[in-house]
């Protein structure tokens, strides 16, 4: 449980910095 938690918010960060570079990028 405790490995899913701090997993999670990693994978979220990334990808809303992901959608933000597309954003910049067009």
């Amino acid at each position: 449980m405790k490995f899913y938690t701090i997993k999670l918010p990693k994978f979220i960060g990334g990808f809303v910095r992901a959608l933000l570079g597309a954003f910049k990028k067009n």
